[in-house]
């Protein structure tokens, strides 16, 4: 059975296209990184996966999760895949997170717990921060985002994402809010997790060091079609593509 197979993905606003007729394949408990410039599409085929685009886009072409297809579902087919099948790390943290909602309620809402049902989902929230390595987990069930620091609140993004156990998490340019130590533990977080609980992975970055160290195969997009794709060793030993050697270079 498939597991992600996108063909022939275009989507346009009014009559301009910003993402052209790309396909590609994911398999199951593969990374697939997806590189480009900003505005390239990376996040548009993202978001087309996910169902989160605007109703002003016009998406046409297939996208198909196990078999199921996503172009033209409607959204209540939608709301039972997020979080329970497919999941996604925003960019910015902040912006992903409730300032005025404390962590536990944050996850309350994912999980939909009732009133009576929080004590008992309070030890799955620790659970799950636990996973994401965060240190003290139960101190911070009653924290608000304005506490945490930046690479702590992706921690909190990365558990929520897993925390009703997806098999496809996407995540989107994740560490370009945050400093380069910091960067490099949570590249190393979600590595490590993949490799715990075995879900596929779609790796969104303009920065192909990255992609370097998480990516079995990566696509190059460019003014919203793919460019180049291989498999990464293959992509930086022997790079097809002018744009691709300028990315590779502005890595080092």
């Amino acid at each position: 059975m498939g597991f992600l197979e996108i063909n022939n993905l275009s989507v346009a606003y009014l009559q301009t296209a910003v993402v052209k007729n790309i396909s590609f394949s994911l398999a199951e408990g593969e990374t697939l990184g997806i590189a480009g410039e900003s505005g390239c599409g990376k996040s548009t085929v993202a978001k087309a996966i996910l169902g989160i685009l605007p109703k002003s886009a016009k998406v046409t072409g297939s996208i198909k999760y196990r078999e199921k297809e996503l172009v033209g579902m409607p959204e209540k087919g939608f709301e039972a895949l997020r979080g329970s099948e497919i999941s996604m790390v925003f960019q910015d943290p902040s912006a992903a997170l409730n300032p005025v909602r404390k962590i536990k309620h944050q996850f309350y809402d994912i999980f939909g717990t009732r009133h009576r049902e929080r004590k008992a989902a309070d030890s799955e929230i620790v659970h799950f921060l636990t996973h994401a390595h965060i240190a003290s987990p139960d101190n911070m069930l009653d924290s608000y985002p304005s506490q945490l620091s930046g690479g702590m609140k992706q921690r909190v993004v990365i558990a929520m994402a897993i925390s009703k156990m997806p098999r496809l998490i996407i995540a989107d340019e994740p560490t370009s809010a945050l400093d380069a130590e910091i960067r490099l533990q949570i590249i190393e977080e979600l590595m490590g997790l993949k490799e715990r609980l075995g879900f596929g992975m779609i790796y969104i970055s303009h920065n192909l060091a990255e992609l370097k160290k998480t990516a079995d195969s990566i696509i190059i997009m460019k003014n919203g079609v793919v460019v180049e794709h291989a498999k990464t060793a293959e992509l930086f030993s022997a790079p097809k593509e002018s744009y691709t050697h300028e990315l590779i270079s502005a890595a080092k």
